[in-house]
């Protein structure tokens, strides 16, 4: 593979002068992404950081690649990485951009699913800002879907276009407003007021008499201001009360003061067992954003023009239903699962776009083996899922014959197709999308 200090011509520079062949550019706007389509940036960090900004907020060179000669606040976050990570990751990335099929107007979910996928080490990295309402951002989303684009997170996660990859921390915000903007505060637990002070209290054995440390106290001696005892020594006169706070509004003694998290957005308060606890990650591209990419889809399905298509999510339920209605009125299903065995491999080695019509070209030969009213679904990136409705073992002995076969045949032979059969109706017990996970791994009993 041909490595980026070959193609000079690829790298625009913006800022000073580095060790490596590039095109200088005096100013952003004369940068060309169609003629240099990399940017390398060497710029103090404030204005690196500006730069980049205004590059993910461009709809026309969001998707290019930007590096940075030293790291600056928001490069983990925008860059696509550092100087020497530059020829390792801008190869197999131009690749993948060459692939997509980016529409004039894409919706959020298109612009996401553009940007990640064509970065096999994309992470969505967090950011805490004091300025941020709820104490932590994603600039990145923020670039790509707006500035209130944190609120739609969660949607984005739901929908499978990212997935949780590690835990970052863990904020405290406001039931009210959701601010993160909170101030901790003791307070009285009688009246919730703030005027609090640790004052020593003393407890006369004589009289009974509790106060202050400070009244009994008369010329330098512990005298009980009631009954006039001097107190002499602690655990035989007096001793101290384990109440050491006092209020000075309701006057009140207590031995711990009460916390409220005060919000400095809406002045509401809270006990902080009342606070939303909401948990900070990073994320990584999920598989929805992967087919989005890919097939210039929303929609969960694989790129197949047989039979019908059905998203994950609603295949077990399926397979629950069908084995159900098998058990009460008879018949006999088929469920079949083929997998392209050491797909990740076979990438590594041809790469992306001679792995794509490889298997552009099996999908072809394996769309005449099937029905129109075969339910297919892509279980993951190298497995597919098939109800086969009314088949008997003969019927589907010859068609994982035929499967099989696909194996021997020239241009495909790279593609080594693994088949899993299971006739229905069998014992799926409660939870189908269980049962099928350990069918596919074989943990099932006599599986």
């Amino acid at each position: 593979m041909m490595i980026m200090s070959e193609q000079p011509g690829q790298i625009a520079l913006l800022g000073g002068a580095v060790d490596r062949v590039t095109q200088s550019l005096l100013d952003l706007s004369l940068w060309d992404p169609a003629r240099q389509p990399v940017l390398l940036l060497n710029l103090p960090a404030d204005e690196q950081d500006r730069v980049l900004q205004a590059v993910r907020r461009d709809p026309s060179r969001y998707l290019y690649p930007v590096f940075c000669v030293l790291q600056s606040p928001l490069s983990p976050m925008l860059a696509d990485g550092l100087m020497p990570q530059l020829d390792e990751r801008v190869p197999d990335m131009l690749e993948r951009l060459a692939l997509l099929t980016p529409r004039e107007h894409p919706d959020d979910m298109e612009k996401l699913a553009w940007y990640s996928w064509p970065r096999a080490w994309f992470r969505l990295l967090p950011r805490w800002q004091a300025g941020c309402r709820q104490g932590y951002s994603y600039p990145l989303l923020d670039c790509l879907l707006g500035a209130d684009a944190g609120a739609s997170l969660p949607q984005l996660v739901s929908e499978r276009l990212l997935q949780h990859e590690q835990l970052v921390d863990r904020v405290r915000l406001c039931n009210s407003c959701n601010s993160a903007h909170l101030n901790f505060v003791d307070v009285c637990p009688e009246c919730s007021h703030i005027a609090i002070q640790a004052k020593p209290a003393v407890h006369c054995f004589t009289c009974g008499h509790v106060d202050d440390q400070d009244a009994f106290m008369q010329q330098g001696v512990m005298r009980c201001p009631k009954c006039v005892t001097t107190l002499r020594h602690i655990g035989v006169d007096y001793d101290r009360p384990l109440e050491k706070y006092r209020c000075l509004s309701c006057h009140a003694r207590f031995m711990e003061a009460a916390v409220l998290a005060r919000c400095h957005e809406c002045g509401q308060a809270h006990k902080p067992d009342d606070l939303v606890v909401a948990p900070i990650y990073e994320y990584r591209i999920g598989k929805l954003a992967r087919h989005i990419a890919r097939e210039g889809i929303q929609q969960l399905h694989i790129p197949l023009t047989w039979g019908t298509p059905m998203a994950m999510d609603h295949f077990p339920w399926l397979l629950q239903w069908n084995n159900s209605l098998l058990q009460r009125h008879g018949g006999h299903h088929t469920l079949l699962a083929i997998r392209i065995e050491h797909l990740a491999e076979l990438r590594a080695e041809l790469g992306l776009l001679k792995t794509q019509q490889r298997l552009a070209a099996l999908l072809a030969r394996l769309q005449a083996l099937f029905r129109d009213t075969d339910v297919v679904c892509q279980y993951a990136d190298d497995q597919l899922l098939l109800l086969l409705p009314h088949t008997s073992v003969e019927d589907w002995q010859v068609l994982q014959g035929r499967i099989l076969a696909l194996n021997s045949v020239e241009g495909l032979d790279a593609l080594t197709l693994n088949v899993k059969v299971q006739s229905l109706p069998t014992a799926l017990g409660e939870d189908a999308g269980v049962w099928l996970s350990h069918w596919l791994d074989g943990s099932l009993p006599n599986a």
